[in-house]
């Protein structure tokens, strides 16, 4: 979490940008876990999308940014990230939170094992970490669940709160 960490810090003395905390946080997901792919998604204002502000292809070390997951279209993932804090599937293709993406996502970019974890600020949901495995099945470990609860933590620093609890924002 040593990049995550500095970029954090960077960010604080104004050095970084909240883009360097996203990337700095992917390549340590992956470098944690040894995941094929890693990405952070931060929650609209209202809690009815999900975009992904960075993602990361460990084995082509190239960021890029995703899309928009939308809760009408996925209310099963939504319903599942936000009332447990994590979703950990083994088999993301069948899983009951995860399956809604097999067709559009999983099955074209051959991702096989999803783990995802809530970002906090202030006990108020701000966005997604989620890790990705492709070619093979996964069991995730605990260790990489406290890995993505580490980083979840401190980018969840990078926060702030505008306008109150419901509507949360990334730091300048």
């Amino acid at each position: 979490m040593h990049k995550t960490q500095a970029a954090v810090f960077g960010l604080r003395v104004g050095h970084t940008t909240v883009a360097d905390i996203w990337k700095a946080a992917c390549e340590d997901i992956v470098d944690c876990t040894g995941a094929t792919r890693a990405s952070v998604w931060v929650f609209d204002r209202s809690y009815q999308n999900l975009t992904c502000e960075n993602l990361y292809d460990g084995a082509q070390r190239v960021h890029s940014p995703g899309g928009v997951l939308r809760r009408s279209d996925y209310p099963d993932y939504f319903r599942a990230i936000t009332n447990n804090a994590k979703v950990v599937a083994r088999d993301a293709l069948t899983h009951p939170a995860t399956r809604g993406f097999a067709d559009a996502y999983f099955k074209p970019n051959d991702v096989r094992s999803l783990l995802d974890f809530i970002v906090l600020h202030e006990n108020v949901a701000v966005g997604v970490l989620c890790c990705e495995q492709s070619g093979a099945e996964r069991e995730w470990t605990q260790a990489d669940v406290a890995c993505l609860q580490g980083v979840a933590m401190l980018i969840g620093t990078a926060f702030r709160l505008e306008g109150g609890e419901d509507d949360p924002a990334p730091a300048p």
